[in-house]
């Protein structure tokens, strides 16, 4: 997949930039933190170019709107100087809990469209039916987010499937090792695996079609599993290594895989 550029990266490439957009690019480069506090009337005064230069030029960048491009921009500015954004005194200092809001919505939308971008649409298809076809479908989630995931048992009801949760199993191991070839296990995680995790251990010895769905670029879970579902892209962009990010992905592909599984069913329903 090619690497999408982030908002920064195109201003300094100045792609088809004209003279006047060039001009802006390199005024914007060198004051992110004040173009942020800056309307769009304000940035045409202080770069000393025109209203239209500005609007043509935030969207020869991808943005639908001055606001988008005003807040993304900050938005790489935070994750380039320290790699957080719900960390940040830039972020979370905003004139009214509204336009605080609203940058969140940005962000989100943001997250949902990479996670969108990195679906492979071949292993999507796989996972739905080795997940529909399943007797038992399993839930281990390698980072303890067992307590975020009671909406996707919620959901899955919806499909006539009701993952069992290892964890909350009496007996873990023997839980596992009851596993067959007929069952699926669907492995969750937002960070990198516990390399110590022996129940982990335990689940790459049984026979039943291992899945991972994660948020994390793990190429040592990528090898043991059958499919490996990458809910956002990989890659250091500017917001690729936030806690909110991971966790916001995590649960839309869950939501993914469910809503998939429902298409499915529907369509064997109208054969």
């Amino acid at each position: 997949m090619e690497k999408r550029l982030n908002l920064i990266e195109k201003l300094r490439n100045k792609e088809n930039f004209t003279s006047a957009e060039s001009s802006l690019a390199d005024y914007i480069l060198n004051n992110i933190n004040d173009v942020y506090r800056m309307s769009l009337q304000d940035l045409a005064k202080a770069s000393y170019v025109s209203k239209p230069s500005v609007i043509r030029l935030y969207r020869k960048v991808g943005c639908l709107n001055y606001r988008e491009f005003s807040i993304g921009l900050q938005l790489e500015k935070i994750r380039n100087d320290d790699g957080t954004i719900e960390n940040s005194h830039v972020f979370l200092e905003t004139e009214d809990l509204f336009e605080f809001l609203q940058k969140v919505g940005i962000l989100c939308k943001q997250v949902v469209d990479n996670c969108i971008s990195a679906i492979d649409q071949d292993d999507l298809e796989d996972i739905v039916t080795t997940l529909n076809e399943a007797d038992k479908i399993y839930l281990y989630s390698l980072d303890g987010m067992e307590d975020k995931l009671d909406f996707f048992l919620e959901r899955m009801k919806q499909v006539g499937k009701e993952p069992i949760l290892i964890r909350n199993s009496e007996d873990p191991k023997l839980l596992i090792r009851s596993m067959n070839e007929k069952d699926a296990i669907l492995l969750t995680s937002a960070s990198e695996s516990n390399k110590e995790d022996a129940l982990l251990e335990e689940i790459f010895e049984r026979p039943c079609p291992r899945i991972l769905l994660t948020t994390a670029d793990d190429a040592d879970l990528d090898f043991r599993t059958d499919y490996s579902f990458y809910n956002y892209p990989k890659g250091n962009d500017f917001i690729r290594n936030s806690k909110i990010v991971s966790q916001v992905s995590l649960l839309l592909g869950l939501n993914l895989l469910q809503a998939s599984l429902l298409k499915v069913q529907y369509e064997q329903k109208e054969k």
